[in-house]
């Protein structure tokens, strides 16, 4: 995490380290990118940095974190603004998502957050605890039928995450889509029949 000296900073020399970090890990490679690039294209001496972050690690791990919390405060909106109907909600997230990552070319970034989470999953302990407790007031629970809230939303979040790293991984965002649109009907409506008994 940054030093307090970074976080003294005025607000916009700090964006300037960040977007071209933000550059610099959505163009190469986690292994590839550089210090040395980020410090040349925000204009920071190399002593600079490292008052301001340990190093690459550390400052990726920040970036992560101000992602999380963004994707946190987005996700709330997104289900409160679907009246926390979780199918709504997850349909529109998709969207949105995969939109953002065609329009600002997010692709290696997130190839490189995947890649951070494999090499440092210790570091993030049970992460989608953490937003389904700042989310589970939001959600509507009127017509759920399964009670445990959490597991269902996690259900939700897998399959989210997995058809983002789809998108990710293929130009077929719309055939994704699709796929995706399918999966969420079989977690809302499931597999059997309205008849159908166990």
């Amino acid at each position: 995490m940054p030093s307090q000296t970074f976080l003294n900073l005025d607000s916009k020399k700090q964006q300037k380290l960040l977007d071209a970090a933000m550059e610099e890990f959505s163009t190469v490679r986690y292994t590839e990118a550089s210090v040395n690039h980020i410090i040349q294209q925000a204009g920071i001496p190399r002593g600079s940095f490292y008052m301001y972050f340990v190093d690459k690690d550390d400052l990726f791990s920040y970036i992560l974190e101000l992602n999380k919390k963004k994707i946190i405060a987005f996700t709330i909106d997104v289900i409160r603004s679907c009246q926390g109907n979780l199918e709504q909600s997850f349909l529109t997230l998709f969207d949105v998502f995969t939109d953002e990552i065609i329009t600002h070319n997010l692709s290696r970034f997130l190839k490189n957050m995947f890649l951070y989470f494999s090499m440092y999953r210790e570091k993030f302990e049970r992460p989608g605890h953490d937003l389904f407790l700042q989310v589970k007031d939001v959600i509507s629970t009127e017509e759920l039928k399964e009670d445990d809230l959490e597991i269902v939303f996690h259900l939700f979040m897998h399959n989210l995450f997995v058809g983002i790293t789809e998108a990710v991984k293929t130009n077929k965002v719309s055939d994704i889509r699709k796929q995706y649109r399918r999966i969420i009907h079989i977690l809302c409506y499931g597999i059997y029949k309205e008849d159908k008994r166990c």
